[in-house]
This record gives C-alpha cells, structure tokens and sequence, in this order.
C-alpha cells in the first residue's frame, strides 16, 4: 500500500475510499504497518467507504443545524419503495414495474453524477403520444423530485450537490480527507471536493498502490473453467512457496460465475470444507461479490416461516423448511419431516397453508407441531399493517416458531442474523414513504429487499482474494491473476442506461455509454492491474461457449507464458490413491416354507425384470421417491380405469347385456361407472388436481371406456363371473395372494382371464422369453386351474386400454373362445396344456430364486427394466446414465 497514505492515517487522517473493499484493504494495511513497527496497540484509523463519508458529512451539517427543514435523508431501499410508488401511480402497462423503477433510479443518479448539477431531464420532456423512455423519466423524475420536497427529505444521488451547496456554512475540521484509490471522479465528485477546498478542508488524491517492478505475462487456456482451474492452482502454488503471501485472482465475470468459483476454489485450495459441519470460516480464500441474502439458508428459513404463516408456501419450500437445521429439534425429526415431502409429493400438494403443515406435524413430528400451533394462535392476520408493525409482528413470529434453533450458531450464521435483523429495521423505516402495506406486498417486498442485499461475512484476512475487476481496482498483492480478458469481453461492451438520452450520455462520457469510455476505462484497470503485483498474470480462453476466442488487444503487449499445470481435485487425488475392498453381496436371507409371498404376483414379475429389485421393492420396501404431479400419475390413472371397468361390468354383467344396449343406454351406464370411480378416488387427491384436469379425466374414462366396449362387442357370448377376484397359487413352497381383473364364464364352457394394462402390452411372442414376460396372466391361469381343475381356462389377455391404441393382447386355447387373440400354437406350443406346463416350469423357477434370497444386480435388457424401476440409487447400476424418459402412461 502507498506510504503516503498510511502515514497519513498514522497522523489522524480520513481516508475516502471509492468502495468497501478497498477500505478493508487499506484497514488491513495500517494495521499490518503498525505491528511491523512494533506496536501492540493503536487508534483505530478513520477509513470510510465514499457513500459512508457522505453520510457522515450530513450528520455534521444536520448536527450544526445548516439543513434547515430538510433534514431526512432516505436510504436506499426508501428511495426504491418511493420510485416503485411513481411507477405504479403513472399507470402505464409495463412489463416490469419494479425493473422499470430500478432503472429509472439509476438513471436518477447517472443525472446527478454526471449532470451539470440543474433539473436537465426537463428538457427531455415529450407529447405522452410520442413518448419515449427518456420522456418517460422525465415525467417519474419530476413526480419524484416533488414527493422529496413535500416530505423536505434527499436520497443520496443528491447528497453531494447538497453538501457543496452548505459547505460555506460549516466550520469543517482541520484535518486532512486522504482520497485513495479514486481512478475517475464524477463531475459531480468534483464540484463538492471544490466546494470542500473552497472553504479550507485538506483534501489530497493518492493512488493506493506504490511503485513496483512488475513482472506481466499472459497465457490462454482451453476453456473458461480450465483458466479457472489454472489461477486456483497457480494461487495454491504461491502460497505453498510463501506462506504469508497476499495472493488476488481477478475475475471478470465474477458476478455471473460465483457458484462455479467458489465450488472450484473449495475443491482446490480446500478439500476439507465439503465435510458435513466443516467451518466455513477457515477457507484460505474470500470473494469479494457476497451471496444474496436471500439466498443463504438461515435466512431462506426465515423468509419462509414469514411466507407460511402469512398466505401459502409452496409444498417444496415448506418440506425442505422442516429439514431446516435452523428449526427446533430439527435433528431429530429430519426423518420424519422428510416422510412429510413424500405425503405432499404423493397427495399432488402443489402449495399449503401453515393449518395444513402442522396437520402433518402432528404424525411426524408431534413436539414441532405443538410449537407452531402454539406460535400460530398467538399470530394475529392482518390485512395491512404499517412496515414497521408488520417487522415487529413477524420478529415475534419467528421467535414463537423456534427460529433460529437451539444449537449455538457459527460466526457466519451469527453474522447473517445480524444482517436479518438490519433488514427488518430497513423495512420498518420504509414507513416513511409507505405507512400501510397490504401482507402480500409486505411479503413480497421483503424478499425482495433480501434479494437485492448482498450478504459478505467479515472475512478473517485470507490470504487468497478474489474479486470483480471493480473490487480489485485500487489493491496492491504479492502475486495478481486476472483471468477473463478476451477479445469480445475486455473491453466490456457498451451498455447505457435506457431512461436517459445516448447522445446526452456519450457527451458526458458516462461509464458504460459508448465503447471509447469503456476502451478508456478498460485500459487504466488493465495498467493498475499490472502494476498491482511483482508478479502478475493476465489470461483468456481459446474457446468460449463452444467457439473460438482470441486474448484482448489490450494484453497482447505482454509476454506469453505456458499455462502452468493444474492441480488435481480431491476426486482425482483420491482416485489414484485408492483402496477398493469387494465384497459380494447377492444373497438376502432364505423364505421360510409356507411364507406368504410379499408383494403377490409383482415380486414374480420383479423377479423376472432384475432380482435386486425384487428384493429392495417388495421385501425392504425401497421405493423411489416420487415424481412432483402435474396432474394424474400412471398408476392413478391406471387404478381409475380399473374402478371405472369394474363398475361397469358390476352393473352389466354379460356380453349380451352389452349388446342388447342402444347408444344412449351404453352412455348412461358408462356415466354412472365413471362417476363410480371417480368417487373413489381420494378426496384430499382429488381435490389438489389443476381444475382442467379434473373437468377432462371424466371425458377421458368415457372414451377409454367405450374404446373398450366396442371390442368386448365383438367377442363370443360371455358372463362376467368375477370382478378384482381373489385368488391364490403355491410356488416353490411360497403362497401367493393375487386379485385377477376379470374373470368370464364362456358361453360354450370354460373361462376367460383379462389384464386390465393402461401401458404397452407386450405382444405373446416376446412372453417366452429366458426372463419370462407377462408373468401374472401365467400366475392368474395356474391359480384357477388350481383352484378349479374341472374348469379349463381358454383365453388370458391384457385388455390394452390407451389413448392411442386399444386392443385386446393374448392368448387362446382355441379359435371360438376369443377369435381376436392369438392362437397358442402360433407360439410354438402344441396346446393349452403345453403352455400351461411351460408356465408353472418358469414360474416356478422364478419362485425359487426368491425363497433363496437371489438379489443379483441383473437387469432385463429388453424392454430395459432400469427404465421404470427407480431404484439405481441404491442398487448403484451404471446404466442408469443412458435411460431415456419414462413413458408417461406406464401404468
């Protein structure tokens, strides 16, 4: 850091710095000065950030009593709250209200920065039917400079101007302001620091950084995330070479990129940090572009218990809510809170009320249910509410409701609660320009006052720094990477503020308004940065989004240097340095003789698709987490059309009921078996389906049905003899308990046996396979013809019922008992019995496997049983990489 300007605090000067950052920066320098110099103890020196000074400096004023009525200066978030007030009060329809009140408040600032100090935007005022964006916020900005003079209040884009303007009537301080790190001053900056000097205040402008012999070089990597890779690696090797170095790696894109560069910085300069509990204040590096703050955990709970108790949460919120570490007792009923995700996800809860959440709590987890019902009935609704009152409703709310835990907090968690409870005091002070707020808006506007506040924990000096080109500015290091200069985005390219006038902008050379002022700009930080180190690296990538890039003109002139070589990440180390121990385990335990079979004729079918997932869904239960619905889910609309089918045939009974039946008579019948089953189905279920899916599941079970209908007409006469008829076989010293869709007594003897299958039925030449296909129509023959000898079965079949395709697919013993079926002898079986024989041989087989326990990892190929199973996680197969989609109506 410039001596000059450490000496200078070390005398009782105040040093304005253009950003916190750079304050911080400058802080750690004095105080390292100090130590090397030997002092344990020392003032604290007077370093404040530009907009801090500012403030300070209408304290003075107001404290000497020179501002006379207008002594309320709004806060940011004030300011935003009176420009989305305009905004909303000028009636225009914008797609972004709240975008638009943004920028006009940038533009409101850009003004005052660089404006001659008038009301310029009146000149740009336009007949409203031939308004443009810079009419427009002539119009807002005039509505606003209004509501500041009737409340006699200032924001802080006119602060300067109106501290210039009270500077002869302060007696200011003798003692020196030292301006550090100031790379441009606004025309606006350059009229109060006159007016500051006019009247006898020591002002001195000092570069941050000190003269230095820099060696530069540059070098190009494959890819973003290879250059990425690369300054992480190189900054590791620095430190390893120097241990108290000061090493920054400057990022262009920082602000896009941050969740890339910390998870790299985190597998490279600190592997350990991705252990569960692993402090996050002991990683080597600190980046400068804190997270939102709605988005750190502690406050996500936070916001979300407001929104719960308020109006409605989204089921998803509210389940990872109640695995929140941040809710009492949350340890010990993380299990059970996550069972409660399954209910929602399985009952199609899209959204619920806090009535709702405890209602599931009180199965779960009965102690947190009893905390928030008590909370809730100490919670009083209110429609609207001034900010202040609704910041104390809901600062009680949250303390009743157990936020945030009982377990000591670390210091970043602390640190985030600290900056929660500012957030609340912000929203209560917006009853300055808002003094009632309905609870929508009151919500709404607090998460959005969370998002736009950056959150940054106080780091602990890390040695690794890294920062956004704007941050880094100004900061001197032992070692300076900066990475991301390519071509097409170094300079960055223009990008002007659309509320105010190009031509107005370019004239004043304002940031951001035309590629001169950023080629200008880019090339004074491209110097500062090369003279901010001894050392110092400057890069880009070769490709960029999958084409080709090149280095930016302005570090051409350097030497190129050979990418140094990468670091590998923990993965990697651990992989070259494993142990691996097999152990095979296929076997779970053997089925006692006379067990009941788990899961009925589906643990034989499993079987047949892949052991392990016989073993893991029907005896451990395992069963995939389910799918968020956006509607019906397969195996709901296929048990509907089961109860529809059922409640059909119930009523008729036979083939020449149907027959006999006019159009009109089918349609009524048809009608009271879908309201049938549509009665059946939950209540709770039903009523959490989107309104349209409701109105057409009737219309849909109609027209399956009668799709259906139409093919049972042409069958041979038949009598329905059984509807979800139970029945029972005895394999391998296993009994297994089934319920047959259908069974139908033949009008020229024997029986009939129907599937109902609202997925592809697989044709009868694929059912006789080495892994048997259409197992339970096998296990439904063999059990009648165990339970009726006498009685011969003549046809199984799966009666297909989709959409798009529905037919009847199976087998028949003859010509005359189903003619729509294929004959048994097309299979390369001499006859019913064969097949019958051929049945019980495979079967039984399968029926072995499982009262020995086989659960190899095996699964079918064709069709791929991987694809509908859902349990890789546990079974850990590595075909579940290539599986395409899930067809939608598998049943």
């Amino acid at each position: 850091m410039n001596r000059e300007i450490l000496a200078s605090l070390a005398d009782g000067a105040v040093a304005v710095t253009p950003n916190r950052r750079l304050a911080r920066s400058l802080l750690l320098a004095f105080d390292a000065e100090q130590l090397a110099s030997g002092l344990t103890a020392w003032p604290t020196p007077s370093i404040l950030p530009y907009q801090t000074w500012l403030t300070t400096l209408w304290e003075q004023c107001v404290a000497a009593d020179v501002t006379e009525d207008e002594s309320l200066l709004l806060t940011p978030p004030q300011a935003a709250v009176l420009w989305e007030q305009i905004v909303d009060v000028d009636g225009r329809t914008l797609l972004n209200p709240r975008g638009a009140a943004a920028l006009a408040a940038e533009a409101w600032s850009l003004v005052h920065a660089w404006g001659a100090g008038g009301e310029s935007w009146r000149a740009w005022r336009r007949d409203d039917r031939e308004a443009d964006d810079p009419s427009l916020f002539a119009s807002w900005a005039e509505h606003y400079a209004a509501e500041l003079r009737r409340a006699s209040t200032r924001d802080l884009a006119q602060l300067p101007d109106t501290l210039a303007g009270l500077a002869p009537r302060v007696a200011w301080p003798n003692r020196t302001t030292v301006l550090a790190g100031f790379v441009e001053l606004t025309p606006q900056q350059q009229r109060l620091f006159a007016a500051l000097a006019n009247e006898g205040a020591i002002l001195l402008r000092l570069d941050t950084l000190p003269p230095v012999e820099a060696r530069v070089r540059r070098t190009t990597a494959i890819s973003p995330r290879a250059e990425l890779v690369a300054a992480l690696s190189w900054a590791r090797g620095k430190l390893v070479e120097a241990p108290g170095a000061r090493v920054g790696i400057v990022v262009e894109d920082l602000a896009v990129r941050r969740g890339e560069v910390v998870a790299l910085a985190e597998d490279i300069l600190c592997p350990a940090s991705i252990l569960p509990r692993a402090p996050s204040t002991a990683r080597p590096f600190d980046v400068s572009l804190g997270a939102s703050l709605a988005s750190i955990p502690l406050i996500v709970a936070a916001l979300d218990l407001i929104e719960l108790a308020e109006s409605r949460l989204a089921a998803g919120a509210a389940a990872a809510l109640l695995r929140s570490p941040y809710m009492p007792g949350a340890d010990a009923a993380r299990s059970s809170c996550a069972a409660i995700e399954r209910d929602w996800l399985e009952a199609g809860s899209r959204d619920v009320t806090l009535a709702e959440t405890v209602a599931a709590l009180d199965r779960r987890a009965p102690a947190l249910a009893m905390c928030w019902r008590d909370a809730s009935a100490k919670f009083a609704h209110e429609r609207t509410a001034s900010p202040r009152n609704w910041s104390d409703k809901w600062r009680t709310w949250l303390a009743a409701a157990g936020w945030p835990g009982p377990r000591t907090l670390d210091s970043a968690e602390y640190q985030a609660c600290q900056a929660w409870e500012r957030l609340l005091l912000e929203f209560s002070s917006l009853g300055v320009v808002a003094n009632r707020m309905s609870r929508s808006a009151a919500v709404d506007k607090l998460r959005a006052m969370a998002r736009e506040t950056v959150f940054q924990p106080e780091g602990s000096g890390a040695p690794i720094q890294i920062l956004g080109v704007l941050e880094a500015s100004g900061i001197a290091f032992d070692a300076l990477w900066v990475l991301g200069l390519a071509a097409d985005r170094w300079p960055p390219a223009p990008n002007p503020n659309p509320m105010l006038p190009i031509a107005w902008q370019r004239e004043r050379l304002i940031p951001r308004a035309h590629s001169s002022v950023e080629l200008a700009f880019a090339r004074g930080l491209t110097a500062g940065f090369a003279a901010a180190a001894s050392e110092v690296v400057f890069s880009s990538a070769s490709t960029i989004d999958d084409r080709p890039s090149s280095p930016s003109a302005l570090i051409m002139t350097y030497p190129e240097w050979p990418l140094p070589a990468s670091t590998s990440g923990w993965p990697r180390m651990i992989a070259a340095n494993q142990r691996l121990e097999s152990l095979v385990d296929d076997r779970a335990p053997r089925l006692s003789p006379g067990s009941i079979a788990p899961g009925g004729s589906r643990i034989i079918a499993a079987q047949s698709d892949c052991p392990f997932q016989a073993v893991a869904r029907h005896r451990l239960d395992a069963q995939p987490w389910p799918d968020p619905l956006g509607g019906l889910s397969p195996r709901e609309r296929g048990s509907l059309v089961h109860l529809a089918m059922a409640a059909f045939w119930t009523a008729a009974r036979d083939h020449a009921t149907l027959v006999a039946l006019d159009s009109a008579g089918v349609k009524r019948l048809a009608e009271s078996a879908v309201e049938t089953a549509l009665a059946q189905f939950p209540a709770v279920r039903w009523r959490n389906l989107p309104v349209l899916v409701r109105a057409a599941e009737a219309t849909r079970l109609e027209r399956l049905l009668h799709a259906w209908l139409e093919i049972e007409r042409t069958r041979p006469p038949f009598a329905v003899q059984g509807v979800e008829a139970k029945a029972t076989l005895d394999l391998a010293s296993l009994t297994f308990r089934m319920r047959i869709d259908r069974v139908d007594a033949l009008a020229d003897g024997g029986i009939a046996i129907i599937d109902f299958k609202t997925g592809l039925a697989e044709r009868p030449g694929k059912w006789f396979e080495a892994r048997p296909l259409a197992t339970q129509l096998g296990m439904y023959v063999l059990a009648r013809r165990d339970a009726h000898p006498d009685v011969k079965v003549r046809a199984a079949a799966f009666a297909q019922v989709r959409p798009d395709a529905v037919a009847a697919v199976g087998l028949a013993a003859d010509a005359s008992a189903w003619p729509a079926l294929t004959d048994v002898s097309a299979c390369k079986l001499d006859d019913w019995e064969a097949l019958q024989a051929w049945w019980r041989s495979q079967l039984g087989a399968l029926a072995l496997e499982i009262v020995s326990g086989n659960a190899v990892v095996s699964p079918r190929r064709s069709p791929l049983a991987c694809r509908t199973c859902g349990l890789q996680p546990l079974c850990r197969i590595q075909s579940v990489r290539n599986l395409g989609e899930q067809s939608l109506d598998n049943e």
